[in-house]
């Protein structure tokens, strides 16, 4: 535990994305991470964190084991009145892109389209409509050891439901200019890729 740490703003499973004023989590060693897997709890007090945010993680846990005990741990150090922000791909927009011909089925993360051409010497913009689908619900198109692949895709219904058992309440989908901590916005941007849905929730 770390004794003296409060009002924290934590990005788990950050990779990356380097934030100021934020204290950055994740598996894997870069440069401005402090290396940590968040499955096996976070190294803080009751109350420490008053914003917690968590881009394109919880799709890389299992849905029944993994991620459930991840949002308690979220949960317990998130302070009373403090604000969770979570962006996961939404099978509801994937669902309706696919639905709508392989033109609709975009893709905002350009990382995803240079990791296919390495792996796979395609981009995803030459694949069919049912593999771009799979790609981002399903896929694991990293070369990197500390990639799991996504082994779960959510809709706004089943990320109330999981995070309500978790003990969240006030749920709310938000889009990217929106936020119910007055100043999370000032700092963070999400990834704002085409096919997420982005949800706030607070203890």
């Amino acid at each position: 535990m770390i004794p003296d740490a409060k009002g924290l703003w934590l990005n788990l499973g950050s990779s990356g994305r380097i934030t100021p004023g934020f204290v950055h989590l994740d598996r894997e060693a870069m440069p401005g991470v402090q290396v940590h897997d968040i499955r096996l709890g976070l190294p803080y007090f009751v109350g420490a964190a008053e914003v917690v945010v968590m881009s394109h993680v919880l799709e890389h846990l299992h849905p029944f084991w993994e991620a459930p005990a991840v949002l308690r741990e979220v949960h317990r150090v998130l302070l009373p009145g403090g604000v969770f922000r979570l962006a996961v791909p939404d099978l509801a927009k994937l669902s309706s892109a696919y639905q709508g011909g392989e033109d609709q089925i975009t893709d905002a993360l350009a990382k995803t389209q240079s990791e296919l051409r390495e792996y796979i010497g395609t981009s995803y913009a030459d694949l069919p409509a049912a593999l771009k689908f799979s790609v981002i619900a399903f896929g694991d198109n990293s070369g990197s050891s500390a990639y799991d692949g996504h082994r779960v895709i959510f809709d706004a219904e089943s990320l109330k439901w999981i995070l309500e058992r978790a003990g969240f309440k006030d749920f709310a989908v938000v889009g990217p200019t929106e936020s119910r901590h007055p100043t999370l916005l000032t700092r963070y941007r999400d990834v704002e890729a085409a096919e997420e849905i982005v949800v706030e929730v607070s203890r």
